[in-house]
């Protein structure tokens, strides 16, 4: 008799796994750096480093080339994104915006972004804060847009993260290639470089202060506006998955006038989901079960509620998450 399909599933899992895990013991590389110093060396050279390129950025089956261009001017950081296929659009974006220009509608849309420090972390500061759900491992080197490159892989220690792979150039740190891996460490989304030039980065100014006034501007910086709120709202997030906390909570303002919608933000430190609240007012709201590459979503109601819950996590982590909602007692 051959196994029932779920043991089939937890088998491949299992084996799965026991590849990751055994990925996650730290190394030395041939250079003398450990996976953690080159994660380091990545990380400053994104935020220091002026650069420009093309890559590509392949989810869903889906394949979009992009050119790139980041500018470091003291404090200042700006980065530029242009489509080179399908819909024409550019992104531009620092610390308190982002601006995205699409040409065909002549359309400008403005969001307003709160100051962060993070601004283009992808990873915190101090890695150590990882190492209880994730490993670090050098895995070897590659060639990538016509460098040199060392590869780094963060493995998660169970199934509730994803994990991630960098080819880092040997010269700079930058990161040329980037794989995102779910659960059974499949890439579900990938980015890498076919053209990298360092130490020049060309944003056109000129083009984003004529596109502003040419074009039909979208402002939405003072409509629905993210405002951080401490932890009081009604929600009580009871057991929830391993290594996550609630990192930030705010209070969305909703355009037309509606009750304000609460949003939840909880993080291990590298993923992190959202959990969206609101009146269960609206007819065609998000019910059941989603995924688009990486991110799944779960909508439904709880105690009464709209919930929508989203991240770049596996299911299970949203779903641990939505089924832990308890209400506050009304006197607290």
């Amino acid at each position: 008799m051959s196994p029932a399909p779920v043991n089939s599933v937890r088998h491949r899992f299992t084996l799965g796994l026991c590849v990751f895990l055994s990925l996650c013991q730290p190394a030395m590389g041939n250079d003398g750096f450990s996976p953690k110093d080159w994660l380091e060396r990545m990380m400053e050279a994104v935020q220091t480093l002026n650069y420009q390129g093309t890559f590509i950025y392949l989810h869903d089956n889906q394949l979009e080339t992009m050119k790139i261009a980041h500018a470091v001017e003291g404090n200042r950081v700006r980065e530029s994104l242009m489509s080179l296929n399908g819909t024409p659009r550019e992104v531009i974006r620092d610390e308190e915006s982002v601006t995205c220009v699409l040409p065909e509608s002549h359309e400008v849309s403005v969001d307003k972004r709160s100051p962060s420090k993070k601004f283009l972390h992808l990873l915190p500061q101090d890695l150590a804060q990882l190492e209880d759900h994730y490993g670090f491992q050098s895995i070897g080197t590659a060639r990538i847009a016509d460098r040199q490159a060392h590869v780094v892989v963060i493995m998660p220690r169970d199934r509730l993260r994803y994990g991630y792979r960098f080819f880092l150039d040997n010269e700079s740190g930058l990161p040329l290639k980037s794989d995102l891996l779910n659960e059974r460490g499949e890439p579900v989304e990938q980015t890498m470089f076919t053209d990298l030039q360092i130490g020049i980065a060309e944003i056109s100014e000129l083009h984003h202060r004529e596109s502003l006034f040419t074009y039909q501007l979208k402002h939405h910086g003072d409509e629905a506006v993210a405002m951080p709120r401490e932890p009081s709202g009604k929600w009580d997030f009871l057991r929830l998955p391993s290594g996550f906390r609630l990192s930030m909570q705010h209070q969305l303002h909703d355009p037309v006038g509606k009750a304000p919608i609460e949003q939840y933000v909880f993080s291990d430190g590298l993923g992190s989901l959202s959990v969206f609240v609101e009146p269960d007012t609206r007819e065609e709201a998000f019910r059941g079960v989603s995924r688009l590459g990486a991110i799944n979503a779960w909508g439904g109601q709880v105690h009464g509620y709209q919930v929508t819950a989203v991240g770049e996590v596996p299911a299970v982590t949203i779903l641990g998450v939505v089924q832990g909602m308890r209400l506050k007692p009304e006197n607290d």
